[in-house]
C-alpha cells in the first residue's frame, strides 16, 4: 500500500514539472556601438604567446637548401677523397674497401647533415679519444675545429639533421684497411722498375732521421704510446734515434732504453714492420740507439727481419757507460729528490692523501 502511494506521488510531481512553462531569456541587441569595434576580428600572434628563447620548433627554410648543397658537394668530392688515400693504379679491391668505409663513416666535406654534435676528441700526443659533452653546432664550425687541430671530422652516426661525429686522425685507419694491397702493389712496381736497381731506388726513398728524446723517469703509459709512434715513423721509412740525455745513473738510462725497445719490438712484430738497430751509443753524456727501416731487396727475402740488441749488446753498453761516468767523475746528469710532491689522482675507488699515496 505504501509503495503504491509513493509511485503515484512521483508521477504527479513529474507531470507538474512538465506543465511548468520554460523561461526564455533573450539578449537585447547592442546599440550605440561603432561598427568598427563590432566587426574588428580577434587575432593573436603565436610569437606573443611563446617566448623566442623557449621556441624549439622554429622552421628554418634554409636547412633543406644547405643539405642539398652539402649532398651535391659530397657527390663531387667523393672520388677526389678516395684518390687521396688510394693511388690511381691501385687494385679495384683496395678502392672498394675505401669507398665502403667512407660510405659508412663520411669524413669532412662528405658529411651532409647541417648540424653536427661532436662526441669524442682525439689527443694529439697520446692518440687516445676522450668523450666530450658538447651541444650541436653548424657543420662549417665543426669542420673549422677539426682543421685547427689538423685532424678529420668523422661521422659515426646520424639522427635526423644531426650528425654525431668524432674529431680524430683518420688516415691511419683507412691505410690500415688496404695495407696488404699497397704492399703488393709496391713490390710489383719494384720488380717492374728493375731487379738490379731495386735497392738503390728504395734507399733514395728513405726519409730524414727523427730523434725521440726522453728522460729515464718516464712511466709505463709514456712508453706504451711513444713506442707505437716510433714504430709508425719507421713504417714511413724514417730512421729513428732514441736518446736519453737526462739520467740518474747508467743503470736507469740503459734500463729505460731497453724497456722502450722491448715495447717497440712487441708492436713491430704485431704489425709486421721490418727494421733493425744500427748502433748503440753509451757515454757520460747520453745513451742512445738508432734504428733503420729494412729496405726491400729484389733477389731475396733476407731484408724481412726485425732485429734488436741482445743481452750481450746491452751488457757491453752498460759497461761502457759506467766507465765513461767514472772517468768524468759524475754518476748521472741529475739527482732524484726524495721530497714528496703534491699530486692529484682524480676520482679513485680508494682513499689517497695529498701526495697521491693510498691510505688504509
Amino acid at each position: 500500500m505504501m509503495q503504491r502511494c509513493g509511485t503515484s506521488l512521483s508521477r504527479l510531481c513529474f507531470r507538474r514539472l512538465l506543465r511548468t512553462p520554460l523561461l526564455v531569456y533573450s539578449i537585447p541587441p547592442i546599440r550605440d556601438v561603432p561598427s568598427g569595434i563590432a566587426h574588428c576580428p580577434l587575432s593573436c600572434s603565436m610569437r606573443m604567446v611563446t617566448s623566442s628563447n623557449d621556441d624549439e620548433f622554429v622552421f628554418d627554410p634554409t636547412l633543406s637548401i644547405q643539405k642539398d648543397a652539402a649532398i651535391h658537394t659530397a657527390k663531387k668530392s667523393f672520388e677526389t677523397i678516395v684518390l687521396e688515400y688510394v693511388p690511381a693504379h691501385a687494385p679495384e679491391e683496395a678502392r672498394q674497401k675505401v669507398k665502403s668505409y667512407l660510405t659508412q663513416h663520411p669524413i669532412d666535406i662528405l658529411i651532409t647533415q647541417p648540424k653536427v654534435q661532436i662526441t669524442h676528441l682525439e689527443d694529439a700526443e697520446s692518440g687516445a679519444e676522450t668523450k666530450v659533452s658538447l651541444s650541436p653546432c653548424d657543420l662549417p664550425e665543426a669542420l673549422q675545429q677539426a682543421r685547427e687541430r689538423g685532424m678529420n671530422l668523422v661521422q659515426m652516426g646520424a639522427r635526423g639533421d644531426v650528425a654525431y661525429c668524432r674529431i680524430r686522425r683518420e688516415s691511419a685507419r683507412i691505410l690500415s684497411l688496404i695495407h696488404t694491397e699497397l704492399e703488393a702493389l709496391r713490390e710489383q712496381e719494384e720488380k717492374q722498375q728493375g731487379k738490379g736497381r731495386g735497392g738503390v731506388q728504395a734507399a733514395a726513398k728513405m726519409g730524414e732521421l727523427i730523434d725521440h728524446t726522453f728522460r729515464d723517469a718516464v712511466d709505463a703509459h709514456f712508453v706504451g704510446w711513444r713506442s707505437k709512434k716510433i714504430v709508425e715513423d719507421i713504417r714511413r721509412r724514417h730512421p729513428v734515434k732514441l736518446t736519453i740525455k737526462e739520467f740518474q745513473s747508467p743503470e736507469c738510462a740503459i734500463g729505460k732504453l731497453r724497456e722502450m725497445c722491448q715495447a717497440m719490438q712487441h708492436y713491430a712484430q704485431e704489425k709486421v714492420i721490418y727494421h733493425h738497430f744500427t748502433s748503440i751509443v753509451a757515454n757520460d753524456r747520453e745513451a742512445s740507439i738508432t734504428f733503420a727501416p729494412a729496405l726491400p731487396m729484389a733477389k731475396s727475402d733476407s731484408w724481412k727481419h726485425i732485429k734488436y740488441p741482445g743481452e750481450k749488446e746491452w751488457t757491453n753498453a752498460l759497461r761502457r757507460m759506467e766507465d765513461a761516468c767514472r772517468k768524468s767523475g759524475r754518476y748521472g746528469t741529475y739527482a732524484k729528490s726524495n721530497k714528496l710532491k703534491l699530486r692529484s689522482l682524480g676520482q679513485t675507488s680508494y682513499r689517497v692523501d695529498k701526495y697521491g699515496r693510498k691510505m688504509d
